[in-house]
């Protein structure tokens, strides 16, 4: 087993570990709102998922594929939006690895930062749309809940003036609605929206293309009747 792979195996049972501590001393309130839902009515919800390490031609993990999958519940389309996911590492400053063993640097304290950013768009009203990304890291297990997200010009179909930049709710793998909202996403459909999207851009430069040509032969004509 490779170190990268020690590393990776060991911080998500680190994950897991303190994960289980903050459960078992919330079980009561978990329990609670185990039924409530913590999303807007009106709002954009979007979860992550899929979360696998890629490997470079040495062998060792330098980055992770994810899935960003966005439920439109308004009843007006996203005609596009940047959004910009961020995680903090607060690991690599107080464990290291000497001999192939992770150990504790209590005097440690740094923190690092992931960052993605993700540009989604045409997502009808009422539907559900998955895009596929990388982040450079080798900490896969971190891009697991605790996302923090910005959102910057979102605007919906059909209104310029519209923005959408408030109406972003992220949902974590502990929320039930993380099961209840959204739809299972197989390879196939996601080859099939990529194949949209080209087919999409494709459309808009032959709709560019077909207006310059119009607008050469409407020039062409003036310019026979000067003549």
């Amino acid at each position: 087993m490779s170190l990268n792979r020690k590393i990776f195996i060991a911080g998500m049972a680190l994950s897991l570990l303190v994960s289980f501590g903050a459960k078992a001393q919330g079980t009561e309130v978990a329990d609670d709102n185990q039924t409530q839902a913590t999303s807007e009515e009106g709002a954009i919800i979007f979860r992550i998922e899929n979360i696998t390490p890629i490997a470079n031609k040495d062998g060792l993990t330098d980055k992770c594929s994810y899935i960003m999958t966005v439920f439109n519940r308004m009843n007006q389309a996203v005609k596009s939006a940047d959004v910009v996911l961020s995680w903090k590492d607060n690991i690599s400053g107080k464990y290291q690895v000497k001999d192939g063993a992770i150990q504790v640097v209590a005097e440690k304290d740094a923190t690092e930062v992931i960052t993605s950013q993700v540009t989604i768009e045409n997502i009808a009203p009422h539907t559900q749309k998955s895009f596929e990304q990388k982040v450079m890291t080798d900490k896969c297990f971190l891009l697991l809940d605790n996302v923090e997200f910005k959102v910057s010009s979102c605007r919906m179909d059909g209104d310029k003036n519209a923005s959408c930049d408030n109406k972003f709710n992220y949902i974590d793998s502990k929320n039930p609605e993380y099961y209840s909202e959204f739809k299972d996403v197989p390879e196939s459909v996601l080859a099939k929206q990529v194949e949209e999207e080209k087919e999409r851009e494709l459309s808009k430069v032959t709709e560019t293309v077909n207006s310059i040509m119009e607008a050469m032969d409407a020039t062409e004509k003036e310019l026979e009747k000067i003549k």
